[in-house]
């Protein structure tokens, strides 16, 4: 279906470990979305047979529950020695039926029930590879998190209203074209190159970077912000963006366009 459509058909990948705290509540508020995904696609690294039972029990429970099955459940299942942050978002996306593939995370949930369409609607555009959304501190996040997230870092760019091609985009909320993913995949080096990247990522933020050196543009929209956090204290926050500064930097290095690899 053309993406300038009215109504268009985006397939949605949830990143998860095991079953995490908010999956559940998750997939409810993505079926009851006003642009309804046509499929969700499940990645679960699981750590243990226990677990991954776990989780087809969970989404088992869920469709007779919720769906009555009117939105198809992929099950993805990888084991911790297939893992990595790259292969994990490019199994998902390789396995998505749709041009549009919203990816988010298993701990994350929408700040509302129109939050899909907001990271749709920018695909009217051509020019717009993809659209991603910053995230906000849940009510149990730490008070660190709370200053340094909820009020500088979200407060500060919903001021400065620059949001298209800033310097952010992250699979924690994303929308991307999956024809432009086919071209240029999440890069699985990433791990081997960073040792950083095995904790932090980074393809993400490559992939961006590689897309508007290809000519063209990224989106960042708060209407498509999500609920994430870890409960850090001070210590570690200062910690991760420090060495997620040194990884951007080494990013922003690369000479491009340049070649990602992929095992798919």
């Amino acid at each position: 279906m053309d993406n300038s459509s009215k109504n268009p058909q985006v397939s949605v990948i949830i990143r998860t470990k095991n079953v995490e705290k908010h999956f559940f509540r998750l997939l409810w508020e993505l079926v009851h979305q006003t642009l309804k995904p046509s499929e969700i696609i499940v990645v679960n690294n699981f750590s243990s047979e226990k677990e991954l039972k776990k989780m087809n029990d969970v989404v088992s429970d869920f469709r007779e529950r919720c769906l009555n099955n009117q939105i198809p459940i992929i099950m993805i299942p990888i084991s911790d020695n297939e893992f990595s942050h790259p292969f994990s978002t490019n199994i998902g996306v390789n396995s998505a039926k749709n041009e549009l593939v919203c990816i988010t995370n298993g701990h994350s949930l929408p700040i509302s029930f129109s939050w899909l369409s907001h990271g749709i609607k920018h695909f009217s555009d051509p020019d717009i590879a993809g659209v991603s959304g910053y995230f906000i501190p849940y009510d149990d996040g730490s008070i660190w998190e709370k200053i340094a997230y909820g009020l500088v870092w979200v407060k500060y760019n919903e001021i400065k209203k620059n949001h298209r091609n800033d310097k952010y985009f992250s699979t924690i909320n994303c929308v991307i074209r999956k024809s432009l993913w086919k071209k240029y995949p999440f890069d699985e080096n990433f791990p081997e190159i960073f040792p950083e990247a095995k904790i932090y990522g980074g393809e993400d933020y490559d992939w961006a970077r590689e897309m508007t050196a290809r000519g063209y543009s990224i989106v960042v929209d708060p209407k498509f912000n999500v609920y994430h956090s870890h409960n850090y204290k001070l210590p570690k926050i200062i910690a991760s963006n420090l060495i997620w500064y040194l990884l951007q930097r080494k990013i922003e290095s690369f000479k491009r366009p340049r070649k990602s690899y992929s095992r798919l």
